[in-house]
């Protein structure tokens, strides 16, 4: 199998890869099917595709599934209200599930709102194979640790990965990592 950006994948990641379940939560169907067809690519063949977040809620119900890759603006839940969902509903197998968000919504405040409501990554539509493929990649062989507070359910967030554990009072950080 050779990744998309051309060079032969490890058998580490093709592994992983290949026993990935997949849910794709998108509204339009032609996006469900090219994100199906892209995973195939991968060498991932279990995929189960969603027209809308309540849809997906129920086949998160009696699937196992390990990976979410969910659009924005959808109706009657949008992808931040169904991440916030996810994370919070008790009933939920898995609330810690990896969700990539991809949407056409990419402007920083759906970002944000994406963020806060737990998603793991983000990716604006189109997005390219390989950066899909990293960032499926990254997110599942590089699990954030998970926060659960009041006011916030989710993965770490990458610049707080980066803090320091405490404040010394030296001023700001000299830690540096992705953002």
């Amino acid at each position: 199998m050779t990744d998309p950006g051309g060079s032969n994948a490890t058998g580490g990641v093709q592994k992983a890869l290949q026993g990935l379940r997949v849910l794709i939560i998108d509204d339009n169907k032609f996006s469900r099917s090219l994100l199906t067809t892209q995973l195939a690519t991968y060498g991932i063949r279990t995929v189960f595709e969603c027209s809308d977040g309540v849809e997906g809620l129920k086949c998160l119900q009696t699937e196992a599934v390990q990976l979410i890759l969910l659009d924005y603006e959808m109706t009657p839940l949008n992808g931040a209200e169904f991440a916030r969902l996810v994370r919070r509903d008790p009933s939920i197998r898995n609330p810690e599930i990896p969700i990539i968000m991809i949407s056409g919504y990419s402007d920083l405040p759906h970002v944000r709102e994406a963020r806060n409501a737990g998603i793991n990554e983000f990716l604006g539509k189109p997005v390219a194979a390989k950066t899909l493929y990293k960032r499926i990649a990254h997110t599942v062989l590089h699990p954030r640790p998970f926060v659960r507070t009041d006011a916030y359910v989710g993965p770490v967030h990458r610049a707080e990965r980066a803090a320091p554990a405490s404040d010394t009072g030296g001023g700001p950080s000299s830690a540096s990592g992705p953002t």
